[in-house]
């Protein structure tokens, strides 16, 4: 008899290959918590929130690109995510870059 494939739910799907996707949701996360917190503290804690977001889009950014240097089929969706996710990670990336020059200044 065959046997039922056993159903996870989301966090164990999410969890049971960690990798760099996870580790850069967390960076995100993590950024975004000490972001708003630096809204009400001090420019210094905004400072290291862009710097955890900067981290987070560059990891984000090499996954993407990683999966486009990798001879998978171009018209696959795994390709057409990657290209997408470069491109808003690029400009999320820039956008963080001069929030954080501005926050130094």
């Amino acid at each position: 008899m065959a046997t039922k494939a056993k159903k996870r739910n989301f966090i164990q799907a999410y969890f049971s290959d960690f990798g760099i996707r996870q580790i850069c949701d967390f960076l995100m996360l993590g950024g975004a918590i000490v972001l708003l917190v630096g809204i009400f503290v001090s420019d210094i804690v905004i400072t290291v929130g862009l710097g955890i977001y900067l981290a987070a889009t560059a990891l984000a950014i090499f996954r993407s690109v990683r999966v486009l240097c990798s001879k998978i089929n171009r018209r696959s969706p795994e390709y057409k995510n990657a290209i997408i996710n470069t491109v808003i990670m690029g400009l999320i990336f820039v956008l963080a870059l001069l929030g954080f020059v501005y926050a130094l200044v």
